[in-house]
């Protein structure tokens, strides 16, 4: 059986716009392991100042609200949410 190898994304230097649909594995503070997708949000017409916003991508909307990940435009500083420990992120699958 063989099966495919996509590349880790380094989410604290890469492009924004790349991890929009990125598989993502993250652990929580209470140690819970979660396996999905980012989804961005970007700043709303208004506030174009404002960061960037990833969540995870939940079809069956368990998970849809988790913030995993902030980045902030002007600075380029990206914040892992409090409860997110630690975040890897993978190349989605080309299409």
């Amino acid at each position: 059986m063989t099966g495919l190898v996509y590349p880790a994304i380094d989410w604290r230097t890469c492009e924004p716009a790349r991890l929009d649909g990125a598989r993502c594995v993250l652990r929580t503070a209470s140690g819970t392991v979660i396996d999905g997708r980012l989804k961005a949000h970007p700043p709303d017409g208004s506030n174009s100042r404002a960061a960037r916003r990833y969540t995870l991508d939940d079809t069956d909307l368990h998970l849809t609200a988790l913030h995993v990940l902030s980045i902030d435009p002007r600075a380029g500083t990206r914040i892992l949410q409090p409860h997110v420990t630690n975040l890897t992120t993978i190349e989605r699958n080309p299409a």
